[in-house]
């Protein structure tokens, strides 16, 4: 049942201008999650590609490249539905209890010289009791609060007008 399907890579932002690019300034944005690669939708690429401003980032002169590395850690053992999941599938009333990290990693490059590399991690806890599309509507909406909290982050970075290594200098300030 593709409705109540769990989908990481997908969002429909608002707030976010949708751009009339033909390409993302950041190419596809790979998100790994256990080893397997996936692809971000057309909405959530836009959306990244709107964080970089054709006005501080000439599309003639600069591109960029990002990945997502994503990692699900559980953070209950078994309950006492496990025992019962394994007799009879009730897969859709197992509790979720996890902890969602996304660590955006991206790098801004004009005229083939780096001029921001910007690392950025998000975590949030997920609960559901729910299940079927409730169960997965939940999930698919953290997974998008996570994305938006991200390309908000992006958008900030992207636009100070700072060198690259600058952050990295002020902490060794004294």
């Amino acid at each position: 049942m593709a409705g109540c399907s769990v989908n990481l890579t997908r969002g429909n932002l608002e707030g976010v201008p949708l751009t009339t690019e033909k390409y993302s300034f950041f190419g596809n944005i790979p998100m790994v999650l256990g080893g397997d690669t996936l692809q971000l939708s057309q909405n959530l690429l836009r959306a990244y590609t709107a964080a970089a401003k054709p006005e501080n980032y000439s599309r003639e002169h600069c591109r960029g490249t990002a990945t997502i590395n994503a990692n699900v850690k559980q953070n209950s053992n078994g309950s006492a539905l496990a025992l019962g999941a394994a007799i009879i599938p009730l897969w859709p009333l197992m509790p979720i209890n996890e902890t969602w990290t996304y660590q955006l990693t991206a790098r801004v490059y004009c005229d083939g010289t780096l001029v921001k590399h910007i690392e950025f991690t998000e975590e949030d806890q997920v609960r559901a009791l729910l299940y079927g599309k409730f169960r997965s509507d939940l999930l698919n909406k953290a997974s998008e609060e996570m994305h938006r909290k991200l390309v908000q982050r992006l958008s900030y970075e992207l636009g100070m007008d700072r060198p690259v290594d600058q952050n990295s200098a002020s902490d060794f300030k004294i």
